[in-house]
């Protein structure tokens, strides 16, 4: 199957119009055209909504590199050159021959075990040590809208233990028709419904959403799970599956 241009999809993301009805057709048929067509739009969707975001990797704790150095930095044993015992001849030949250089060969092979172990002693120590599950901050029951009135979902804000604010929902609706290249988005909403912001496209039932980190949810309470239409328009489309306002849960 010939798939469709990097270059098409991209002008489809950014909402060009100079795009062949051939190619629109073909990405809301191929699944794999379609998968990548969303992961472009909530990029575009991003960049113009967020700007850029810095992410800080973190490293494992300055003891772990320690023990690690002091593993690989270690003086070898010393090797005894004292004469073996005597041995009856007859035994010789069941006896393996173990020479120093031999021994000293072993060592860099046995200081990279070490090493590993440390390492993962260090992963054991920080999944053992690590607090546990997010915490939940405010959660909602979404209900569904008039032309969608069989569908339902909850949603929570959870923090995890890094600081980061997730937004998780859960949606149970019927499946966006086969052959259609609709899709569901995820939107933050003011109390008044007169703004809102778009957090993720939802592939399936579920999904976890980061939070914008310059966002209160304070400002945008109302949770809304709308159906999109590809046609490149990054606006909602009015067409709101369910919706529901977030509560403290403390």
């Amino acid at each position: 199957m010939t798939h469709s241009d990097a270059d098409v999809l991209a002008m489809l993301a950014l909402g060009d119009p100079d795009v062949d009805d051939a190619d629109i057709g073909h990405v809301a048929t191929c699944p794999e055209c379609r998968a990548e067509l969303e992961r472009l739009t909530r990029v575009t969707r991003a960049a113009r909504e967020n700007g850029p975001v810095d992410f800080e990797l973190q490293e494992p704790s300055p003891r772990v590199w320690e023990s690690i150095r002091d593993q690989l930095t270690a003086t070898p044993p010393a090797v005894s050159e004292a004469a073996p015992a005597a041995v009856p001849a007859a035994a010789l030949t069941e006896l393996p021959v173990r020479t120093p250089a031999r021994a000293r060969r072993r060592w860099p092979v046995l200081a990279a075990a070490a090493a590993a172990l440390v390492i993962l002693a260090g992963i054991a120590l920080v999944v053992s040590f690590r607090p546990g599950g997010p915490e939940v901050q405010a959660q909602a029951t979404l209900s569904g809208l008039p032309a969608w009135s069989t569908s339902n979902g909850q949603a929570t804000m959870e923090r995890e233990s890094d600081g980061t604010t997730v937004l998780a929902v859960q949606l149970d609706s019927p499946a966006v028709h086969s052959g259609t290249s609709d899709y569901r988005e995820v939107w933050l909403m003011s109390s008044d419904l007169t703004k809102a912001i778009s957090v993720g496209l939802l592939d399936g039932g579920t999904g976890r959403f980061t939070m914008p980190p310059n966002i209160a949810a304070a400002d945008y309470p109302v949770i809304d799970i709308s159906q999109q239409p590809l046609n490149g328009d990054p606006a909602h489309s009015g067409d709101s599956i369910v919706r529901g306002t977030l509560s403290a849960t403390r």
